[in-house]
């Protein structure tokens, strides 16, 4: 008899053992204390298995965030249950993210759980694009979406979509480099953190179950970081509004203010090239320093928005004069200006000598002219006789410049101080958004010895 008891009290402690051995691996607890601790399952009833828990501080709803909260991540085992052994405060946001059904659940406010089960997520679906100009500076493809003040975040690759899920809230979309190195190295550069924490305006909620598509999100500096115009306290500067063709605030719009209008300074390789002094913030605001040196008596300023490297909207501001600018003593607003999809134009120059003029000749590739469009980035050289493309231009009422393309020649008649309409074309032309226009070739004759003797 006492031997079978024994048998029976051995058995039992054996049993006794596999329980607490399968618990703790059932929780994956083993002996910690759970602090916050319940069990998820979805929307069918099964347990959520291996879905993302997050933990956060409250949302500070009324400051900007400009990154992750911090927070506390785990993930539910196979039976749906998980545990945090430690707490962000009194009361904390959580989210929990299945990505595998595309359920979620959120709640801004908590102070402590029990059982929760999933809803159908929103899903903002998209792709992030980059470009970088500055080969010397390694971006990577690696960037995070954000939903401003909340724990719902996650890792994209440049160029690949993504499904954003979210719950059903306003907000803001924010989208930044992956990589804190890189973020670190663009604050040193002196980039503001509204350039580098791009954002994307979820002004109206999307219901949850909801898909909605969003055209690609940019993030394009597109310039060397030690190119951008830094503004000096108490400097006077130019300021203003870009509204994209959708009629919404228009984010990441490059900015160039051009003082050189007819390109006189052109002097280098086969086109001018637009240099980004800023862009745009997230309510299409920009700032620059009004420029010391203005050649012309007005300056103007241009904007191109770029997708996949090349500019799909582009626009022009007023022209500002020296007499306007003499004025300014803080700043000066230049309001608002709307862009449209870019407008092209085709033309030529033919070659016209001045037949008493022994030095000229009609070989059309002894001369090479500039042709472009007054108060803008868009000039180009090219040898007389040849099809002149202009691509890319902002739209409206433009004048388009020619004149000598040998330098020298433009500097000595400058120098000489003889009036403009002497060596210097212009044309006027109504460009049409989206549209090549044709435009007859205008004539040019080279400057001949007798016009330098002009006083």
């Amino acid at each position: 008899m006492n031997k079978w008891i024994a048998l029976i009290f051995i058995a039992l402690i054996l049993i006794s053992c596999e329980k607490d051995s399968t618990a703790g691996t059932v929780t994956d607890t083993g002996n910690t204390i759970a602090l916050v601790e319940g069990y998820i399952n979805r929307q069918d009833g099964n347990p959520a298995v291996y879905a993302i828990v997050r933990m956060a501080p409250p949302s500070q709803k009324d400051s900007l965030h400009y990154q992750i909260p911090k927070l506390v991540e785990t993930e539910t085992d196979s039976l749906g249950y998980f545990a945090f052994d430690t707490l962000v405060g009194d009361t904390f946001q959580l989210a929990v993210i299945d990505t595998s059904v595309s359920q979620i659940y959120y709640e801004p406010s908590l102070t402590a759980v029990d059982s929760i089960t999933l809803s159908k997520a929103a899903v903002f679906k998209s792709v992030l694009y980059y470009q970088n100009a500055d080969s010397n500076f390694q971006m990577g493809s690696h960037f995070v979406i954000h939903l401003s003040g909340t724990p719902f975040y996650q890792s994209v690759f440049a160029g690949d979509s993504f499904n954003f899920l979210l719950p059903s809230q306003k907000g803001n979309i924010e989208f930044f480099p992956g990589d804190p190195q890189v973020i670190a190295r663009l604050k040193d550069s002196g980039i503001n953190d509204s350039l580098i924490y791009r954002q994307w305006e979820l002004k109206d909620p999307i219901n949850l179950g909801d898909t909605v598509k969003k055209a690609p999100l940019v993030w394009s500096p597109h310039f060397n970081p030690d190119s951008i115009i830094k503004i000096k306290e108490n400097t006077p500067k130019i300021t203003g509004k870009v509204i994209c063709k959708s009629g919404k605030d228009c984010e990441g719009v490059e900015v160039m203010i051009i003082t050189d209008l007819y390109g006189f300074h052109f002097t280098e390789g086969d086109s001018l090239e637009f240099i980004p002094q800023t862009i745009t913030d997230s309510l299409g605001h920009f700032e620059l320093p009004i420029p010391r040196n203005i050649p012309e008596d007005s300056l103007r300023v241009e904007f191109r928005l770029l997708q996949d490297g090349f500019p799909v909207q582009t626009g022009l501001s007023r022209y500002v004069t020296k007499d306007e600018i003499s004025k300014v003593k803080n700043v000066l607003d230049l309001g608002k200006t709307q862009l449209s999809k870019p407008a092209a134009l085709k033309s030529g120059v033919s070659l016209v000598v001045n037949g008493e003029d022994s030095t000229q000749t009609n070989d059309c590739t002894m001369y090479s002219v500039v042709v472009g469009l007054k108060g803008t980035s868009h000039f180009i050289r090219e040898i007389t006789c040849y099809d002149l493309p202009l691509a890319d231009l902002p739209i409206g009422h433009q004048e388009v410049i020619l004149y000598s393309g040998d330098s020298k020649v433009v500097s000595k008649l400058r120098d000489t101080h003889i009036p403009m309409e002497h060596y210097v074309t212009k044309i006027e032309v109504n460009l049409t958004e989206n549209t090549t226009q044709q435009v007859q070739w205008m004539t040019y004759t080279p400057p001949s010895q007798s016009l330098f003797q002009k006083k």
